[in-house]
C-alpha cells in the first residue's frame, strides 16, 4: 500500500482477515467468562461484590473509550493491538492467582483495559482498510469475530473443566488463544508501519474536529440510535432467562442458541445485499422488526412462541448491528472513521453499563417483564426513529439521481 493508495475494492484481503480473526480470538478470551458469577460463588465472595466484578471490566472500557477514541491513530495501531494481546493473555493467566476480592477487582479492571484498548486499536485500522462501497458486508462479517465465540467457547470450557478443575485455571489455558492472533498480526507491521504513508498520515483529531463531527446531525443520529439498541438489546440479553424460565422453559440457553444462529446466518447469507439496498431504509426495516420482536416478548406465554420470536429477533438484530456501523462509516470522512467508530463502541459500553439498571431498577418498582420488554421496544422504535430522517433524505437523493 503506499501513500496514495486507496483501499482495494476487494474485501478479503489479509489485512481484513487478519483482524477479523485477530478479533475473534480476542472474543474468545471473553466468552469463556459465560460461567464467571458461578466461579465467584464458589470462592464464597459475598454477593453484593459479585455483581462489581462483574461489572468492573465493561466499566472500565466505558472510562477510556472516548480517550481511545482521540488518542489511538492509525499510525499507533498495531502496536497497541499487539500489547493488548500481550497484557490479555497476562490477565488471563492472573486470576488463579487472585483469589481475593481486591486482587480480582484489580484483574479485572486490567483485562477490561487490555481488551477495550486492543478492539479500539483494530477498530480504527479496520477503518482504514475496508473500501466505502463494501462497508455493509464488511461490519456484517468482521461482526461474527464477536458472535462465534460465544457459540463455541462455553461447551469447549465445559468440556475442559473437568480436567482442569475450575474457571480460573481454564482461563490460564484459554491465555494460548493469544499466540494465533499475535502470529497473524506479524505480516500487518510492514504494511501498516512507517512506510504506510497512507495510514501513518492520518492523524490524531483536533479538539476543532471533534467539535465540527459532533455538530454533523447524521453523526449525532446513528450514535444515538445505537445506544437506544443497545439499550433494549442488553436488557433482553440480562433478562430474557428469568423470563424464560418462569415460562416454564427447561433449557433458557435455547433462547441464545436461536437468536444468535439466525443473527449469524443472516450476516453470512445476507451481506452482500447490506451494499446493494439502500442502508439507511433497510436499517429503518430492521429496528422496526426489532421493535416489533420485543414487543411480542412481552405477550409470549409459552416456550414454543418464545423461540419463534428469538429467531426473527436474531435475524434482525444481524441486519441492524452490522448496517449501524456501515451507516455510520459511510458518514465519516476518512480521517474521523477511527474516532466514530470508536464512538459506536462507546455507546454499546454505555447500554450495556445503563441497560442493566435500568431494568433492575423497573423489576424493583414491580414493573414486570412484560413491561420490561415493551421499554425495550420503544427503545428499538426510537432508534428507527432517528435513523428514518436519513433514510428520507437517501431516497430524494437516489431519486433525484434516477431521474436525471
Amino acid at each position: 500500500m503506499t501513500a496514495t493508495a486507496a483501499p482495494s475494492e476487494r474485501l478479503w484481503t489479509y489485512d481484513f482477515t487478519a483482524l477479523t480473526l485477530a478479533a475473534g480470538f480476542a472474543f474468545c478470551n471473553i466468552a469463556i467468562f459465560y460461567g464467571f458469577a458461578s466461579y465467584l460463588e464458589r470462592l464464597g465472595v459475598d454477593p453484593a461484590w459479585r455483581g462489581v466484578l462483574l461489572g468492573a471490566e465493561p466499566l472500565a472500557a466505558l472510562i477510556v473509550r472516548p480517550f481511545l477514541g482521540v488518542l489511538v491513530t492509525p499510525a499507533k495501531a498495531l502496536g497497541l493491538a499487539r500489547v493488548s494481546l500481550a497484557a490479555m493473555g497476562a490477565a488471563l493467566c492472573s486470576y488463579q492467582l487472585a483469589p481475593g476480592i481486591a486482587a480480582l477487582l484489580a484483574v479485572r479492571v486490567f483485562h477490561g483495559l487490555a481488551f477495550v484498548c486492543l478492539v479500539s486499536a483494530i477498530i480504527v485500522l479496520l477503518s482504514q482498510i475496508i473500501p466505502k462501497p463494501l462497508a455493509g458486508r464488511a461490519f456484517g462479517y468482521f461482526s461474527l469475530s464477536s458472535l462465534v465465540p460465544y457459540a463455541v467457547m462455553p461447551p469447549l470450557v465445559e468440556w475442559l473443566l473437568p480436567s482442569v478443575g475450575n474457571e480460573a485455571r481454564a482461563y490460564a489455558y484459554a491465555s494460548v488463544l493469544v499466540l494465533p492472533a499475535l502470529a497473524m498480526l506479524i505480516p500487518l507491521g510492514a504494511r501498516f508501519g512507517r512506510g504506510a504513508g497512507g495510514l501513518t498520515a492520518v492523524g490524531r483529531p483536533t479538539a476543532a474536529m471533534i467539535r465540527e463531527n459532533l455538530g454533523r446531525l447524521p453523526v449525532v443520529l446513528v450514535l444515538a440510535a445505537n445506544l437506544f439498541v443497545f439499550l433494549s438489546s442488553t436488557l433482553v440479553f440480562f433478562f430474557i432467562k428469568p423470563f424464560a424460565v418462569g415460562l416454564g422453559m427447561r433449557d433458557p440457553g435455547l433462547f441464545f442458541t436461536v437468536s444468535t444462529g439466525a443473527s449469524i446466518a443472516v450476516r453470512v447469507l445476507a451481506g452482500p445485499f447490506y451494499d446493494r439496498l439502500p442502508r439507511h431504509a433497510l436499517l429503518v426495516v430492521a429496528l422496526a422488526g426489532l421493535a416489533g420482536c420485543m414487543a411480542l416478548f412481552a405477550g409470549t406465554t409459552d416456550e414454543t412462541r418464545l423461540l419463534a420470536v428469538a429467531g426473527g429477533y436474531g435475524l434482525c438484530l444481524g441486519v441492524a448491528m452490522p448496517l449501524q456501523n456501515a451507516v455510520m462509516f459511510g458518514h465519516s470522512p476518512p480521517h474521523l472513521r477511527g474516532l466514530n467508530m470508536n464512538l459506536m463502541l462507546f455507546m454499546m459500553d454505555a447500554g450495556y453499563v445503563v441497560g442493566p439498571v435500568t431494568g433492575g431498577a423497573l423489576l424493583a418498582a414491580g414493573a414486570g417483564y412484560p413491561m420490561l420488554f415493551l421499554v425495550c421496544a420503544a427503545c428499538a422504535a426510537v432508534a428507527g426513529g432517528l435513523v428514518a430522517p436519513l433514510a428520507l433524505r437517501e431516497w430524494r437523493q437516489r431519486r433525484d439521481a434516477a431521474g436525471t
